[in-house]
C-alpha cells in the first residue's frame, strides 16, 4: 500500500502498542463492561464514531478550537427491503467569552427502521475548561424526538386479514384504535463530560436522560430509554513519525441491551488512514479516510455480518466533515486535528 514502505519498522513497534496504547485505552473501559452481559445491537448505530464523538456525547464541541461542520449517512444490512437507513448533520463553533471558552451546537438527525421513522433536533453547549495536561468539557443537549408510524405500509395477517391490506390490519392488538399514519413529539435532555489532551480522549454521556415517551392508537406507548456512552481513544506516534496508531473503542448500554466497538486506525502523515474494527457478536468492520484538502476529511466504512440472524450484503457508511479556524483579523487558516 501506498502508506506502508517500511514493515520493519511499523512490526517492531507492536509490542509497545500492545502494553502502552490499548493498555491506556482499555482499563478504564473493560472496568465499566466486565460486569455487564448480553451484548446487542442497536437500531441506530455508527461505525466512524471516533469522528463525530459531538453527535452523542455534548461535552466534546469545541475543544479543538475549530468550527465543525459533519455529515454522515448509513445504509444498514444492504440487499434487505426497507433496510434501515440513517442520516446525520450537524456542526458546532467555538466562542471566547471573558478568557472563558465555551461550545455551542446543533445536530439533525434522520432514522428508518422499518414501519418507524424518527427525526431528533437538538441545540448543544459546552463550557471548557483546563485540566491537567488537557482539556475538559461539559455538555448539555436539548431538543426534541418525533417518531412517526407508516400505518398504510403495515400488512398483517390473521382471521379478518382481507385482500385490502391498507383498511383492514387484522386482529394485532398493536394495532387497535390506529386507522393511519401515527406521528408524535416529545422533549429530550442529554448530557456529557469529555476530556482530551495531545495523546487521548475519552467521555461519558447519557442521552435521553428524561426517557421520553411517545403515544399511538388508543393505548400504545413508545418508551425511549436513557443510553450510557463510554468512549476512548489514544493517539500513538510510532518509530516512523509520519505514521501514528489510533485505537478506539465505544461502549452504549441502556443496562438492557448493550454494544460494544473496538477499533484501530493507521493514520499516514495526517493525510491517509485505514483500519479495522470489531463490533462485539456482530460485524467486522473495515475503514478508510482521507483528508482531500484544508480541513476536509471523507470516510468510509463497510460492516461485514457475522451474525448468524443476519444474512444481508453487509453495512454501508460514508462521512464528510470540514474543520476550519474562524479568525477575522487574518486570513482563515486550517489547523489540523489530532485526535477527532
Amino acid at each position: 500500500m501506498l502508506f506502508i514502505p517500511k514493515i520493519a519498522n511499523i512490526a517492531d513497534d507492536f509490542g509497545v502498542i500492545l502494553m502502552v496504547g490499548f493498555k491506556k485505552l482499555l482499563v478504564t473501559v473493560c472496568a465499566t463492561i466486565l460486569p455487564l452481559v448480553g451484548w446487542a445491537q442497536f437500531d441506530s448505530q455508527r461505525t466512524q464514531y471516533m469522528h463525530s464523538v459531538s453527535a452523542y456525547n455534548a461535552g466534546a464541541i469545541a475543544q479543538n478550537d475549530m468550527c465543525n461542520v459533519l455529515g454522515t449517512y448509513r445504509l444498514q444490512w444492504a440487499g434487505f427491503s426497507n433496510a434501515p437507513t440513517d442520516i446525520v448533520v450537524s456542526g458546532d463553533i467555538p466562542l471566547n467569552i471573558s478568557g472563558t471558552k465555551h461550545g455551542l451546537g446543533v445536530t439533525f438527525q434522520n432514522d428508518k427502521v422499518g414501519l418507524f421513522e424518527n427525526q431528533a433536533f437538538s441545540l448543544k453547549y459546552a463550557y471548557q475548561m483546563r485540566l491537567w495536561r488537557g482539556t475538559l468539557g461539559l455538555g448539555l443537549d436539548l431538543g426534541f424526538l418525533n417518531q412517526a408510524f407508516n400505518f398504510d405500509d403495515c400488512v398483517t395477517g390473521g382471521s379478518e386479514f382481507s385482500n385490502d391490506s391498507h383498511k383492514d390490519k387484522g386482529s394485532d392488538p398493536m394495532l387497535q384504535g390506529v386507522s393511519s399514519d401515527q406521528n408524535d413529539m416529545a422533549f429530550n435532555v442529554g448530557f456529557g463530560a469529555y476530556y482530551s489532551d495531545d495523546e487521548m480522549y475519552v467521555g461519558l454521556s447519557v442521552l435521553n436522560l428524561n426517557k421520553p415517551s411517545f403515544e399511538f392508537g388508543e393505548s400504545e406507548e413508545t418508551n425511549i430509554p436513557r443510553i450510557f456512552y463510554l468512549t476512548g481513544g489514544y493517539d500513538m506516534a510510532l518509530s516512523n513519525e509520519d505514521y501514528h496508531l489510533k485505537p478506539s473503542a465505544l461502549f452504549r448500554t441502556d443496562f438492557s441491551t448493550s454494544q460494544f466497538d473496538l477499533d484501530c486506525l493507521v493514520d499516514y502523515k495526517k493525510k491517509f488512514m485505514g483500519g479495522l474494527g470489531y463490533r462485539w457478536g456482530d460485524s467486522f468492520d473495515f475503514l478508510i479516510g482521507c483528508n482531500l484538502l484544508n480541513g476536509l476529511f471523507l470516510g468510509y466504512a463497510y460492516d461485514l455480518p457475522i451474525s448468524k440472524m443476519i444474512k444481508s450484503g453487509g453495512s454501508h457508511e460514508v462521512c464528510l466533515k470540514y474543520s476550519f479556524k474562524l479568525e477575522f483579523a487574518k486570513k482563515n487558516k486550517y489547523k489540523s486535528e489530532r485526535i477527532l
